[in-house]
């Protein structure tokens, strides 16, 4: 059995993106500590790794550089805490093209409490989310390469406490405001506010349109 893939395996990104279908749903599962354990058929079309190859890998081995170390670190901090967290990425295909999905991570636990595993549900993005995000991501990155993540998790606090945002309002704001689909439903930029006070009954169920969920 040949050795499994590490981060060291990562290609050298390629400025080409990788289009995904609107309606694909990309999942994979990973064990607490963040070691792949199930995928599906889309995530292993749209990564370009076989099931071998992913099976027993650690998931950064998708983890595209233009991505800020600190926005994996609010995922970590929010699943180890048994909380649900949606993040915008930008992830690294085998061939070294990339692909933007939006990310719904949800943490498993036993009767105990304890982690089981956790499980993350991609969808495609457009562009004018990616657009909508890559500014700040190119701040952090910047500021990662010359002072560390402190510095740029220092700078992200700055950023959202200006705005009068958390983390989460952030990326609902986004999406409310850029996604096609969130258009297309009859929302738009009147409903970004309303999101802060929106009860997270109605908040899934908002979700669950979107994304096309049952």
């Amino acid at each position: 059995m040949s050795a499994k893939l590490t981060k060291a395996d990562r290609p050298n990104p390629i400025n080409e993106e990788i289009k995904i279908d609107d309606e694909a749903v990309l999942i994979s599962v990973t064990d607490p500590k963040g070691i792949i354990r199930e995928v599906n058929d889309v995530f292993i079309e749209i990564a370009g790794y076989n099931e071998e190859e992913l099976i027993g890998a650690p998931h950064n081995i998708i983890r595209h550089p233009d991505m800020p170390q600190v926005m994996f670190k609010i995922v970590w901090e929010h699943i180890k805490d048994r909380e649900n967290v949606m993040a915008l990425v930008k992830n690294l295909a085998k061939d070294g093209r990339y692909y933007w999905i939006l990310t719904d991570f949800v943490t498993k636990v036993d009767a105990s409490r304890e982690v089981v595993n956790y499980t993350a549900y991609r969808r495609p993005i457009c562009k004018d989310v990616q657009n909508a995000i890559t500014p700040l991501y190119k701040a952090l990155c910047a500021i990662e390469d010359i002072a560390g993540m402190e510095a740029s998790e220092k700078f992200l606090g700055e950023y959202l406490e200006n705005k009068g945002m958390t983390y989460d309002e952030m990326i609902e704001d986004i999406i409310v405001k850029h996604c096609k689909k969130a258009a297309a439903l009859g929302f738009g930029n009147q409903m970004a506010d309303d999101f802060k006070t929106m009860s997270t009954e109605k908040k899934q169920s908002f979700w669950n349109k979107l994304f096309g969920i049952k």
